[in-house]
């Protein structure tokens, strides 16, 4: 009984730093059957019966650190945690479609590490350890973070989310008679779960000048390129086709749609562009 405790002792070991004198926790969470993810977070001045939780996910770059930097000083007077996992190149290549399949377009054999459960696992964790009473989270992703919010809103078992920004994906999981991961025609999407993921309060965000089709990290395969030349143009491509797949199913679309002009794919002004979204009720009272 003691080595049992002390083993869940040290999966929740704590460690904490500073960032911009913001401290900000670690955790390494591995109460699941897939590989460890450490977890940055940090916490509100005080903990009440409104605090929030807002997930903010990396692009390919993988630099939580940063991501997690650039909302520290608009979330400091703010009832909410911030909370970073990092999903670590070594344990999770293909993040951005949830560990289901290659940008190639290739299905992963093993989906033993899919991610479909993650932020659930996650919010879940902060939920109890801080006795949170709110029973839903929000959510951010820039680029390949992006991309695995959308697919995450897609087909995850989750439905806590309560608001998520989707910032300057470089390809999308389409609600079209594509195959996964450009669409659903072999992973459908129930009814009742395309309803949620389009009612959502979303806010979709692009870069007008977001539009260099040979950046060196856009996907350039086949499947990537049937959905436009370069990240806005396929941006805009997904966000018409959920709005008429909306329509033509009778279906409330709640997302909101924002070009932000002479913006290319620059994760720091993108989040600036977030942050009012995701922050602006969050003042203590």
């Amino acid at each position: 009984m003691f080595r049992k405790k002390f083993t869940i002792l040290i999966i929740f070991l704590i460690f904490s730093f500073n960032i911009q004198s913001n401290q900000v926790n670690k955790i390494l969470y591995a109460s699941w059957d897939k590989p460890d993810v450490e977890i940055l977070y940090t916490l509100p001045k005080e903990i009440n019966n409104q605090t929030k939780v807002l997930f903010i996910i990396h692009g390919n770059s993988r630099d939580v650190k940063k991501y997690l930097n650039l909302w520290l000083e608009d979330a400091k007077d703010k009832n909410v945690i911030l909370v970073a996992p990092h999903f670590t190149k070594e344990n999770y290549p293909n993040f951005g479609t949830l560990q289901i399949a290659k940008s190639s377009g290739k299905i992963l054999n093993d989906q033993s590490n899919n991610l479909t459960n993650s932020i659930s696992s996650f919010f879940t964790y902060f939920k109890s350890k801080y006795n949170l009473e709110s029973s839903t989270y929000r959510i951010f992703g820039f680029s390949a973070g992006s991309q695995f919010v959308h697919r995450y809103l897609m087909y995850g078992k989750d439905t806590r989310t309560e608001k998520a920004v989707l910032g300057s994906a470089g390809w999308y999981t389409f609600l079209n008679e594509e195959k996964y991961p450009y669409g659903t025609k072999n992973m459908p999407i129930e009814k009742e779960r395309y309803e949620w993921f389009l009612s959502r309060r979303v806010l979709f965000i692009l870069g007008n000048k977001d539009n260099d089709p040979n950046h060196p990290t856009l996907n350039l395969s086949k499947g990537a390129k049937k959905q436009g030349n370069n990240r806005y143009e396929r941006g805009q491509n997904y966000f018409d086709n959920l709005l008429n797949f909306s329509q033509k199913n009778k279906i409330p679309f709640r997302w909101r749609y924002k070009v932000v002009p002479s913006l290319d794919h620059n994760t720091e002004m993108l989040s600036k562009n977030a942050i009012p979204f995701l922050l602006e009720d969050l003042s203590y009272n």
